[in-house]
């Protein structure tokens, strides 16, 4: 069964020159260290799967429709790789009737194995099936798979599609911590009550930094080289912000700067 991985926002990097750089511009120490956690989750999330393309560095969306679809379509795909459907309720029976417990055999060719009637033992199946690395199914021969009527196996598929975008949706929760005016894509925002995470601001003796916590299948995505490059744009980004806001605030006050 696959794990929840855990997603730990480490402001670390950032902490040693943005310290330099608001001493420099002199703004909101707590207020800009806050808003820099939730647009670095925001952009965490948007390399979170499901994706319909893997995110480039200048984009903007959290979650598109087309990365909804894509998570939908994964999930049928996952679970026809180790379910096998009859086609027909005639042949499912037959199967069930003279194979329960066991192969499912035509002959001595073994062409299943075995007989489901439930979603709760759809469930167990699927769970037993997963890669322990990324929740994703693993691929079973024909002889391998278990066989479901047509009909559970579209209830199970549409049960499991109701949960695509929580990994999403759990770094969209510390978004909303850090920022509660971001704008979250309607779909991720309907499983923000199913995500595991924490979120808080805490004084240090160097200044604020933002402290992040998220559990969920699909985290494990966020590491690594991603996170490095999560982390180049951000710092780039966080110093225009601070020039910007220096900029604005002299203006406001009658002061001129270029």
């Amino acid at each position: 069964m696959p794990r929840n991985e855990t997603f730990i926002l480490d402001d670390a990097v950032f902490q040693s020159k943005m310290q330099k750089l608001i001493k420099k511009w002199k703004v909101d120490e707590k207020k800009f260290v806050a808003e820099q956690a939730g647009l670095f989750l925001y952009d965490v999330a948007r390399y979170v799967p499901p994706y319909a393309e893997f995110p480039d560095s200048e984009g903007k969306s959290m979650g598109r429709p087309a990365d909804k679809i894509t998570g939908k379509k994964a999930i049928l795909k996952d679970l026809a790789k180790i379910f096998t459907r009859p086609s027909s309720v005639k042949i499912f029976n037959w199967a069930d009737k003279n194979f329960k417990g066991r192969e499912i055999r035509k002959g001595k060719e073994v062409i299943g194995a075995g007989t489901i009637n439930s979603l709760a033992e759809m469930k167990k199946f699927h769970n037993a099936m997963r890669k322990p690395s990324n929740g994703r199914t693993r691929t079973l021969r024909p002889f391998q798979k278990m066989w479901v009527k047509k009909a559970m196996f579209n209830k199970y598929v549409k049960s499991e599609q109701k949960d695509v975008g929580i990994a999403k949706a759990t770094i969209a929760w510390g978004v909303l911590k850090f920022n509660p005016k971001a704008k979250i894509p309607a779909w991720i925002f309907k499983q923000i009550l199913k995500a595991n995470a924490s979120a808080k601001m805490v004084k240090l003796k160097a200044g604020w930094s933002a402290n992040f916590t998220g559990k969920a299948f699909g985290l494990q995505h966020v590491k690594g080289k991603t996170i490095h490059i999560i982390e180049r744009k951000r710092l780039g980004s966080m110093e225009k912000r601070l020039q910007w806001i220096f900029k604005k605030a002299t203006k406001d006050s009658g002061w001129f700067t270029k």
